[in-house]
Parts: C-alpha cells; structure tokens; sequence
C-alpha cells in the first residue's frame, strides 16, 4: 500500500502542477495565439478527487486569490495549488502539499513562486524570485522545519520562462482554435534549479461525463520520459474543458496497481460559461 501510495502522489502531482512534457519536438508555447479573453477570474476555485479503482486517495484544490497583489512593480494574480491524501492513504503517508505562484495579470509570466513539501518524513520549501528584465531568477531555500532562509542561488533563465504552477494557467490561456491535432506545445519551465521544457500533445476533442455534466472537451497527452510505474509509455492522458475556462475536467493513468484517476469535483467563480452538452 506505502508503494500505491507513492504512486498516487506522484502521477497527482504530474498533473495539479499542469503538465509533464519532458521530450518530443514542439514549438514554443510563447509562439502561439492566446484566446483574446483571460481564462480566469480572481475567485476561481477548483476542487478534485483522486482515487485508485474504487478506493479514495488524495483530495486538490487549485485557487486564484481575490486580491491583485503588486510584485516586481506588476499587478500579478496569486494561484495556488493545493493536494492532500485522504483515507487509508493519510494513514500510511500523509501528504500536504502547497504550490504557489504569483502570474503577471498583463503579461502571463510569474513573478514569484514558492512550494511547501510535506510528504511523511520528507520536507522542502523554497521560494523563487524572478526578473524577467534580467532573465533571471534567485532560488531561496528554506528551513525543512522553520521556514527561515538557508540559502540563496541565481540562475539564467530563458525569456518569459514559466514555473510549475504558472505553466498550467499559461497553456489555459492559449487559443486551441489556432492548433492542429497533433500538435506539440512546448512550454520552457524552470523547477528543481534547471531550465526544462515540457511538452504537451494536443489529441483532439471528446464530450466526457463529469460531476458537472457531460462536458465539450480538449485532449491532451504529455510526452513524458519513461517512467517504470506506468504499463506503457504516454499512458497518462489530461481533458481540459472544450471552452474559454478550458479547466481541468479529468485525468486518468494506468499504472501497476490499476488505474488513476483525477475528477472534477467543484467550481466556483468560473470566469465563462462552461461548454455543458446537457
């Protein structure tokens, strides 16, 4: 169970941050068309569950504050993604995590981005701080227990490079009238101290049952390195609302032990009308 557990933990975390894209060919996502109305609103909220078959595993919620906050001299939005395991889970290894960051209201870039790691005996907090004039960033490093700054390092970075969180709200804001089936967007990120970009492949376009419905919607497959907890490669597939919220409806992944799935559970203060068949 410790190991399903880890499992689970892993493949939610591959999707609340947005997506993992990690090979492949693609164009840079800054090279497309964004839909000519933002995505979100201050307020959004979004509630899921995760389980493995019939057994409840982990819970999420990914939040947009209210408030605009001022970074860098920039009004930014602060979004914030949230995941703990319930049930047996908790038990055998409890998980509380916290990824944040604070996503330039003009220019779709992030400012500031911070994560919480608690996950049983394992602890990490960091914050990140970006300038984008300078293309660069400066990785904080934080006390496991206290919270209080350990270390500082800079980096280069690329132009307009996203984090983890921001890179999940940037391919909202893209426009999939102006992609092809087939296509591969690349986002340049930086996590874990590197520059890395992920890769998502645009399939096509499928109506799915969900709590709030039958729902119009995107899919998409991350081109992900080869990972020995799946059964097969690309096997972790991600539908997004066929709309101009295009919010996270479903994920489903087939791993040893059976299958993973993340549902839709809530919304609140969705910004458009959300493209329901019935």
């Amino acid at each position: 169970m410790a190991f399903v557990n880890v499992v689970v933990m892993n493949r939610m975390k591959v999707f609340f941050i947005g997506v993992i894209f990690l090979l492949g060919i693609g164009l840079r996502a800054q090279e497309y068309a964004l839909s000519a109305e933002p995505p979100f609103n201050p307020g959004e909220e979004i509630e899921f569950k995760a389980s493995v078959g019939f057994i409840k595993a982990a819970e999420a919620q990914l939040k947009t504050s209210e408030i605009i906050y001022q970074i860098n001299d920039r009004p930014t939005y602060r979004m914030d993604i949230k995941a703990k395991t319930t049930g047996i889970f908790d038990l055998i290894s409890s998980v509380r995590d916290n990824w944040g960051s604070y996503f330039d209201t003009a220019q779709f870039v992030p400012q500031r981005f911070y994560r919480y790691i608690k996950e049983g005996r394992f602890r990490k907090n960091e914050i990140l701080y970006f300038d984008h004039n300078k293309d660069s960033v400066v990785v904080a490093k934080l006390d496991k227990k206290t919270k209080r700054l350990e270390s500082k390092t800079g980096h280069a970075i690329t132009k307009n490079v996203q984090d983890m969180v921001s890179g999940y709200y940037y391919l909202r804001a893209i426009d999939f009238s102006k992609l092809n089936i087939g296509d591969v967007i690349s986002i340049d990120t930086f996590f874990d101290d590197k520059l890395k970009p992920f890769k998502v492949k645009f399939m096509g376009r499928e109506v799915i049952k969900t709590k709030l419905g039958h729902i119009k919607a995107l899919v998409l497959v991350p081109l992900m390195e080869k990972d020995s907890l799946f059964v097969e490669d690309n096997t972790l597939k991600v539908w997004i609302s066929d709309d101009l919220n295009k919010i996270p409806l479903k994920v489903k992944a087939k791993i040893y032990v059976g299958y993973l799935e993340i549902d839709v559970k809530k919304v609140k203060n969705l910004r458009h009308q959300l493209a329901v068949t019935e």
